[in-house]
């Protein structure tokens, strides 16, 4: 019976003696295959940030070889760390889309962005404009196209399209806020949107312009409205007296004064105050800063919106900006024109179409006459300070470049940055130029000996910058002198065989130069340059006999005996690019499989 009984208990004892070890091998099991998974799920987690990983270097290999230019196909495949990367480079107008898949040990991802060439586009809506410096035009010199000054007009030479000569103006005493302290905010969620200067002008007129020390926060943004508003106790109404644009593209990356202009002035009377409003949409990633000028404390506003009237006093300082107010005589003198004129005096001209003015002796109107018409409107010129400071620090993007480009005797590739050229900048005989990107030459800018200056093909539709600008120096440096048989064109390039531009494309070089002498000229040009757009900023651009050009801007103009000046219509919607090295933006950067 004990026998029996030990034999039992033996027995139960190796029962569960195999019971424990099988549980034991279960639970091993059962641990091994829960490591095993999770070392297969963390290195599928790896492999896939690996492929992730190596899928963004493709992007940014992509971006580097587009920014920088670099030879590259659509289509690219190459190795990194035992991934394989698919690269696909596409263009779609002024956007380059790059995806990049990545294969890491059959771990998929791909990335896609999109790669956006900063663009500009600036008006050019007369074949000539000029401003307050006016116009001077010798015999036989023509515009074939219209002409807008802010200054008089006169000389013995012809226009084809319309003169418009607009009211002088005078800066008013008391619109004149530009002791910079600090700055607002505003156009952004949580901030400000809408500001408000308030004015009291010391003379009665017209206000003729306006202008703001402005910056912006992106390249890109909406456009606003700048209102004249009647006074209501101390606030802005809703009374409007006169609207213009706020235009956005002319609002530079740092401060700087920007200029706008009203197709219909207001009236203003002395004594009285008035409200100048900017209108913006609120936005967090598009808004706007402007100086605070100290002496104009509480004399500045803001709101969430115009017109609810909920305006907040700015104790910390007023909104910088000047105002001009018209109404000073100017005049056309001595010229023939085939279309209307519009101008407070008409003296000595010919006049094919109508006749708009204050007061006319000595001409002949072949049109209708509207004595006692009002005096046209100041038009703002159409790049800011601001636009030139943006387009300088394109050019820094790209470097500084070595001086012995100053002189190049041989064809040269110019990819865009910085050129020192103190001495001046003067190709050598027989040269080819070509531009890749925007060129800041600090110094002046010569084209005297057979040189043939092109836009590089890369360009596309879009035009290119040349800014000629000698900073602190601007009154005897920053020239651009064109001398005879040198050749100026677009990307369309050239034709050999007709050693002159291939047919255009309506793309242009923008020729801009800062140099603001009295004595000595901006821009002296005795060439045909169809290619070429140019601009005096502060200066004058004297035209020599026998240049063909299409389009001059200029703070003050001559043009010379035979010059002459054909409009392109292309001009109204002219595009400038940085060049396909610089001026990019990051549109969106994202997984997608």
């Amino acid at each position: 019976m004990n026998k029996n009984k030990k034999s039992k208990n033996g027995f139960a004892a190796i029962i569960i003696l195999i019971s424990l070890i099988s549980l034991v091998l279960v639970i091993t099991f059962s641990l091994s295959v829960v490591i095993i998974t999770k070392n297969k799920i963390s290195e599928n987690m790896i492999s896939s940030a690996q492929s992730y990983y190596s899928a963004e270097s493709g992007i940014e290999d992509g971006i580097l070889r587009v920014i920088k230019s670099y030879n590259y196909t659509a289509i690219n495949t190459f190795d990194l760390d035992e991934s394989v990367i698919d690269q696909n480079i596409t263009q779609k107008d002024n956007t380059t889309i790059i995806e990049s898949l990545s294969s890491y040990f059959n771990n998929k991802r791909k990335i896609k962005t999109e790669l956006a060439l900063t663009i500009d586009d600036i008006s050019f809506y007369y074949g000539v404009q000029v401003g307050e410096g006016g116009l001077t035009m010798k015999n036989t010199s023509s515009i074939a196209g219209n002409l807008y000054s802010d200054g008089s007009v006169s000389g013995n030479g012809t226009i084809t399209g319309d003169l418009i000569v607009a009211t002088g103006m005078n800066l008013d005493s008391n619109g004149m806020w530009d002791t910079y302290n600090d700055d607002l905010i505003f156009g952004k969620n949580g901030e400000p949107t809408d500001i408000a200067m308030s004015f009291v002008p010391a003379s009665s007129g017209t206000l003729s312009q306006i202008a703001f020390y402005v910056k912006n926060s992106s390249p890109s943004h909406e456009d606003g409205t700048i209102r004249i508003v009647e006074n209501n106790a101390g606030s802005p109404s809703t009374i409007e007296l006169a609207t213009t644009t706020f235009l956005s593209s002319k609002v530079g990356s740092s401060y700087s004064w920007v200029n706008s202009s009203f197709s219909s002035p207001a009236n203003l009377i002395s004594g009285n105050t008035y409200w100048i409003i900017i209108d913006v949409n609120s936005n967090n990633n598009k808004y706007f800063s402007i100086g605070r000028a100290p002496e104009n404390t509480n004399a500045s506003q803001y709101s969430p919106d115009w017109s609810d009237g909920s305006w907040i006093i700015d104790v910390a300082g007023g909104y910088e900006y000047k105002a001009w107010i018209g109404g000073l005589a100017t005049s056309v003198d001595g010229l023939t024109i085939d279309g209307d004129v519009y101008a407070h005096e008409i003296i000595n001209s010919t006049i094919e179409g109508d006749a708009y003015y204050q007061t006319i002796s000595g001409s002949t109107v072949n049109g209708n006459s509207y004595p006692g018409s009002p005096d046209p409107p100041i038009a703002a010129l159409p790049i800011s300070d601001g636009n030139i400071a943006d387009w300088k620090t394109d050019a820094l993007d790209y470097g500084i470049l070595d001086s012995s480009l100053c002189n190049i005797s041989i064809d040269t590739t110019i990819d865009g940055g910085k050129l020192e050229c103190f001495a001046g900048f003067n190709p050598g005989i027989n040269v080819t130029v070509t531009l890749k990107g925007t060129l800041w030459v600090e110094g002046n800018f010569t084209l005297s000996n057979n040189v043939k200056f092109i836009l590089d093909s890369s360009y596309g539709d879009n035009s290119g910058i040349i800014v000629v600008d000698n900073p602190g120096n601007e009154s005897t440096s920053g020239q651009i002198i064109i001398e005879n048989n040198n050749i100026i064109c677009g990307s369309q390039g050239l034709n050999i065989a007709e050693d002159g531009c291939a047919d255009s494309n309506e793309t242009y070089i923008l020729m801009l130069s800062t140099h603001s002498g009295l004595i000595t000229n901006a821009i002296e040009v005795s060439n045909n340059a169809d290619g070429a757009i140019f601009y005096a900023h502060n200066g004058t651009a004297y035209i020599q006999n026998n240049a063909n050009l299409k389009e001059v801007t200029a703070y003050k103009l001559s043009l010379e005996n035979n010059a002459s000046v054909t409009y392109e219509s292309g001009l109204a919607n002219a595009s400038f690019s940085s060049g396909p090295g610089g001026g990019w933006n990051i549109n969106s950067w994202n997984e997608i499989e």
